[in-house]
């Protein structure tokens, strides 16, 4: 009767996890599904059941990431694709956002936050399916800003990583890898050591939230970790100048349209 009852228990157990498989798989199978129908055109009905699905997973990734897809908000959805990228890094649908990050910043003309963000992603995600566009959309967001010796140097990195990535589109026939000499004094020759401190945060989302905010205004910001009175914080800054009457300048511009107090300060970056 014992080993019965140990034998009937390990087939309960084995029952429940095939169960909590199948639930899971099924539910994924759904996300992707109503992923689909939005990228057809067909979102109405994806809306109609979102409430719902917040309401009973506010925390998965795959419905941050419908939530996003179904913002109208430029704002509120980069937040979005910005929480799913921090709390769910190895998540399927994480490379999916930052790919939509890249796709707002470059619709908006901010082609240097564009590129940033997009050169990056075939690194951290390489098994996107699209890869192809991103690098298009790469190219042309460094192009759009001058900077070709940014356009070689990642073609070159990717062009060896990805071998089926159509380069020559781009009238690129022969990468070369520049030398770090020549990195390294393209990122000295100009020292910039002042920057534009417009906040600072305990709560990373609403570092994020102002780094967004004023990024849409055309400004070039990141957050970083300080200390203050034993406390550590996330500051929003904004980079970086060569004097602090440029700083100055952005600051006072970021106050009149934002309504955001700042303080230049002098970082120098040690090259």
């Amino acid at each position: 009767l014992i080993l019965w009852l140990k034998n009937f228990w390990k087939l309960m157990m084995l029952a429940k996890y095939l169960l909590i498989f199948l639930t899971s798989f099924l539910y994924s199978q759904n996300i992707d599904m109503y992923i689909s129908l939005i990228h057809e055109g067909q979102s109405e009905g994806v809306k109609d059941n979102l409430p719902e699905l917040i309401s009973k997973y506010p925390n998965d990734p795959g419905v941050i990431y419908l939530q996003a897809l179904l913002t109208v908000n430029g704002i509120k959805s980069l937040e979005l694709y910005s929480k799913l990228i921090e709390k769910f890094p190895e998540s399927k649908y994480s490379g999916e956002a930052s790919v939509k990050i890249g796709e707002y910043f470059y619709a908006r003309g901010l082609y240097s936050q564009a590129g940033r963000q997009l050169c990056l992603i075939p690194r951290k995600y390489p098994r996107l399916p699209n890869m192809q566009v991103v690098i298009d959309m790469m190219v042309s967001s460094f192009r759009a800003i001058g900077e070709e010796d940014s356009v070689k140097y990642y073609s070159s990195i990717y062009q060896s990583m990805f071998p089926n990535l159509d380069i020559s589109k781009h009238g690129i026939e022969r990468v070369t890898m520049p030398s770090p000499q020549i990195i390294k004094k393209a990122k000295t020759k100009e020292p910039k050591p002042y920057i534009v401190q417009i906040g600072a945060f305990g709560s990373i989302q609403n570092a994020n939230r102002l780094k967004l905010q004023v990024t849409q205004i055309g400004y070039d910001v990141e957050i970083s970790p300080v200390q203050t009175n034993g406390k550590g914080l996330h500051a929003v800054r904004v980079v970086r100048y060569r004097s602090k009457s440029s700083a100055e300048r952005v600051g006072e511009s970021i106050k009149k349209k934002l309504g955001i107090d700042y303080r230049v300060l002098y970082r120098p970056v040690d090259n």
